[in-house]
């Protein structure tokens, strides 16, 4: 069952990476950033990161929006019954900790990469109400441990490797404030463009 979840999560990113990388890197250039720098790959990986989450949270798109009041307020009711999908909700915001401050001199604060993470997760709660999917209290706990776990392994490789975060500082509007931008770029792109292009893109790898 999680192969093929995997697979299915795996071919979201690919086919959504397939619009969003153009826009990323047409956007650095416009910011006057170089394009074969290290800011460059590993902000992919962080648009990449954050595309999985989309696929795996199920945020709503202009073809499948409803309306569902359901909610979990009790922390970790079901920990005994579903250890994996508490695991994997871990790992799915440490690579977020881990990035924002290779990318972002904001978030050399463990404070702001939490406080982002929060958001983020409260903004997919929030939305899940229109996916007929649970907005769970457990997922803000489990994403917000993940990104902290994410946030110290960085600052353990930075000390040990003698890394200067973030790579190739330049202090400029999209190290400051990119990361809202690329946010709303990526949902803009979910909401209208990815249910469109995922099935084109599926009918096209599958005839």
């Amino acid at each position: 069952m999680y192969l093929t979840r995997f697979w299915g999560i795996g071919m979201d990113c690919l086919s959504s990476m397939l619009l969003l990388t153009p826009a990323v890197l047409l956007s650095l250039r416009l910011s006057g950033r170089r394009l074969l720098s290290l800011h460059t790959p590993f902000l992919l990986l962080y648009i990449c990161t954050l595309t999985g989450i989309y696929s795996v949270t199920g945020i709503p798109d202009i073809k499948d929006c409803g309306l569902d009041f359901t909610f979990n307020f009790i922390p970790m009711a079901d920990i005994l019954s579903s250890p994996m999908q508490y695991l994997l909700n871990i790992l799915l915001f440490l690579p977020v900790g881990f990035l924002l401050p290779l990318l972002f001199d904001e978030y050399r604060d463990w404070k702001h990469v939490l406080g982002f993470c929060c958001f983020l997760t409260v903004f997919i709660e929030i939305a899940q109400v229109f996916t007929f999917r649970t907005t769970d209290i457990d997922d803000l706990i489990t994403n917000l441990l993940g990104a902290g776990i994410g946030y110290l392994l960085v600052r353990l490789a930075e000390k040990t490797l003698r890394l200067h975060l973030p790579f190739n500082i330049e202090n400029d509007y999209e190290e400051q404030h990119g990361q809202w931008g690329y946010l709303i770029l990526l949902f803009l792109q979910q909401f209208f463009l990815q249910p469109y292009w995922s099935a084109f893109f599926w009918d096209t790898l599958l005839s």
